[in-house]
């Protein structure tokens, strides 16, 4: 497979949400234009020196291809096996995007509040589109199918990073972590504990985290999935424009994994016009950057409806507990990594931000800590697979290496064992009399999610709140917003 077509493919991913939403969101005035641009930039973009076909050749195997499969299907994605907590907030809002006319408003009185929707919706419009049409389950097998292409392409794009097979760059991304296990064994008061395997390893320290990238897909397959593809056109693009266009699209599909992106296209920015400002002004496509703006422009009137979002601030913590947080969970790799990478800015900018971003909070809750540190551990990954993977290095140093993977491995092992119990014991050892009722109306309220291994017994699906339209939590604000008093409901949305 020629990288041609990674990157072409690549970019289809990405684009076409947005055009749906387009459709779905924006005004006809708007809309037109909007997706007129848009497909123009995907021509563009596919004759460009960025996407010409390469000397290194792909090899998407049928053993990496079947793992992705295998690890989607895990996910819980679609609903065919167990599903986290979290899923209880996916599934409604994926339902209410099929069985509401879109945008979503719950409410529309002439005087008062207009609730509507406003939530990165972005990754379920493919699904959601074929929904509407084709019905609910239909909806969820296109979800899971939209998912398995997705983490494939990441896969792809991280065997050209770090010039090893597919195969393996699949089994190095499903078990990297960091070394959550050590935190869970001498610092975790009550949970969790190494025994029984399937325990959620990644809330040692109990606010924070940096979630895994199978602990990613298992529980914000929504936010991690495009994330990672955006983050991998940075990282595999020699185009700044490019670059700009795709961190614009993490924007819009995942906005806190785009701030830890951010400071790495100001980089890639210091570069470019570091080593030749004429050649640079002469180059770049302006009418990609422009595209990029838009994506941004129309993105962030949209998120910012919803006044949750707009909650800044710093945290208070003992600095003690960072720096353990920090060593555990990709500090330790990241200062093995120093002997070779220490001249690289962006080396210093992994560590500088994985340590000061517990510190940060921003909307109402800690997922802040948790997608903006996507970037960053997604760099710090393939850093780690391009010095774990090449030949030239010291048997120790690989050693070094080898022993931290695999004490971070548990992670997403765990993971994956709590997936693969409680989905055996619903198909096999429980009969259609013992297995829970599905729910048919809206929740009203959601308790806050225990021990994963223990959420919704008797049932794999994770769909207690069923619909947001009732819902009066305080974790519903993340998703509901009144929005009448703002600029996109004034002026870009369609009713």
């Amino acid at each position: 497979m020629q990288t041609y077509w990674l990157f072409r493919l690549t970019y289809l991913y990405l684009l076409i949400p947005f055009i749906l939403f387009s459709l779905g969101w924006l005004r006809l005035i708007f809309a037109i234009p909007v997706i007129a641009l848009i497909v123009w930039i995907f021509f563009q973009l596919d004759h460009s020196t960025e996407s010409k076909p390469s000397s290194f050749i792909l090899h998407p195997s049928r053993a990496a291809f079947i793992l992705v499969f295998l690890w989607v299907f895990l996910s819980g994605v679609g609903g065919y096996a167990f599903q986290n907590w979290d899923h209880n907030w996916r599934n409604a809002v994926f339902r209410d995007l099929i069985s509401y006319p879109l945008p979503v408003i719950y409410s529309s009185p002439e005087k008062g509040p207009v609730t509507m929707l406003v939530y990165y919706v972005g990754y379920w419009l493919p699904a959601v589109f074929a929904g509407k049409i084709l019905g609910w389950k239909i909806a969820n097998l296109i979800l899971f199918a939209w998912t398995w292409l997705g983490v494939f392409l990441t896969v792809l794009h991280i065997s050209l990073k770090i010039k090893t097979s597919a195969f393996k760059s699949a089994l190095f991304f499903v078990f990297f972590s960091g070394m959550d296990a050590l935190g869970g064994l001498f610092y975790a008061k009550d949970y969790p504990a190494l025994f029984p395997p399937i325990q959620h390893l990644e809330i040692w320290s109990g606010i924070l985290q940096y979630s895994s990238f199978t602990t990613q897909l298992f529980w914000v397959f929504n936010q991690s999935v495009p994330a990672w593809l955006c983050i991998a056109l940075v990282l595999n693009s020699k185009r700044l424009d490019i670059k700009i266009l795709s961190g614009a699209l993490c924007f819009f599909f995942a906005p806190l994994a785009a701030v830890g992106l951010f400071p790495y296209l100001l980089i890639d920015g210091i570069d470019e016009l570091r080593l030749n400002l004429k050649t640079f002004l002469k180059n770049i496509r302006y009418d990609v950057v422009c595209a990029g703006v838009v994506i941004v422009a129309i993105s962030y009137l949209y998120f910012s409806s919803n006044t949750a979002a707009q909650e800044r601030g710093f945290q208070s913590l003992v600095f003690k507990d960072v720096f353990i947080f920090f060593l555990l969970e990709g500090g330790i790799l990241w200062l093995l990594l120093a002997p070779q990478r220490w001249r690289d800015p962006r080396w210093a900018l992994t560590g500088i931000l994985l340590f000061l971003m517990p510190f940060i909070q921003l909307g109402n809750g800690q997922d802040f800590v948790m997608r903006a540190s996507i970037a960053p551990l997604f760099y710090l990954m393939l850093m780690s697979g391009e010095a774990l993977f090449q030949k030239s290095q010291t048997r120790f140093y690989q050693a070094a290496l080898l022993i931290v993977f695999f004490i971070g491995a548990l992670t997403p092992l765990y993971e994956i064992n709590r997936s693969a119990y409680r989905t055996f014991q619903y198909y096999f050892l429980l009969d259609a009399s013992q297995r829970a009722a599905p729910r048919t109306e809206p929740a009203t309220s959601i308790e806050k999610g225990g021990a994963p291994e223990n959420e919704h017994p008797k049932a794999i699906l994770a769909d207690d709140v069923y619909s947001l339209a009732k819902l009066k939590d305080k974790l519903a604000k993340n998703f509901i917003a009144n929005v009448r008093q703002s600029l996109y409901y004034r002026y870009l949305s369609p009713r």
